[in-house]
């Protein structure tokens, strides 16, 4: 069970002070690129006409790099009411507000794409996210996600309890490192079809918590650089990428 009020006063704390904006952006274009080749034909058929939400929004960072990629109508739900009133300040073009994941305010079938960025590993169970998200899901639309892999090296030694280089600083009590087993078998469990799974790399930071981190953070980005080239990247990319389309 996730404990709500701890992620409501971190993400509160963190954008009374600034935007919750961690990667780059050709980061975030990395993401939406490996986004846009699993929901190619579904976009296309559907030009300027779709309804998007971003369950888990934030601050709305990678929202809107996604609606200058692809123009549709996008909507943004999070459960800091700072961060949706943040978001909003920054993108009036967006429809922000606050909200709980799990329990959304959104009728049956109501948006073609439900976007989870950076969201699920913030959930010891997501199934009740992913049952959210198929339930305000048009028939025959579909869900996307990004999480941190555990797989990755640099992913595992710097935010893996175990690991003797594990550091706190910049996430909530409830993150945790996730498989691409763990976000396959939930996405069928909950009803999707066509569940598509794959490791990324190339995916660089601009920003972490950490004073030592953010000294070590060059030489993590290269090594980023250098697996999202190499054919490791498909089982030890730094990030999970989830598809999978309600039936």
């Amino acid at each position: 069970m996730q404990d709500k009020s701890k992620e409501k006063a971190f993400f509160d704390k963190f954008s009374s002070a600034k935007e919750y904006d961690v990667l780059t952006r050709e980061g975030y274009r990395r993401i939406i690129e490996e986004y846009l080749k699993l929901i190619d034909k579904f976009v296309s058929d559907k030009p300027g006409a779709l309804k998007i939400i971003d369950l888990g929004c934030g601050t709305g960072a990678f929202t809107r790099v996604f609606k200058e990629m692809v123009d549709n109508d996008f909507f943004g739900l999070d459960i800091s009411v700072k961060s949706a009133a943040l978001a909003a300040k920054l993108s009036p073009a967006i429809h922000y507000c606050a909200g709980d994941i799990e329990q959304c305010c959104f009728k049956d079938e109501t948006f073609d794409i439900v976007l989870f960025s950076g969201v699920l590993h913030h959930f010891e169970d997501f199934d009740t996210c992913l049952r959210e998200a198929h339930r305000i899901l048009k028939y025959s639309g579909c869900v996307l996600s990004y999480d941190p892999n555990i797989k990755n090296p640099f992913m595992w030694l710097y935010r893996h309890p175990s690991s003797p280089f594990f550091s706190q600083k910049g996430k909530t009590e409830n993150e945790r490192l996730l498989s691409a087993e763990q976000v396959r078998s939930a996405m069928e469990k909950t009803g999707f079809c066509n569940v598509v799974t794959r490791c990324k790399s190339g995916i660089t930071f601009k920003y972490i918590e950490s004073t030592v981190g953010r000294f070590f953070l060059p030489f993590y980005n290269l090594f980023e650089v250098l697996l999202g080239i190499s054919p490791l990247a498909s089982r030890y990319g730094s990030f999970l990428i989830g598809y999978g389309k309600k039936a």
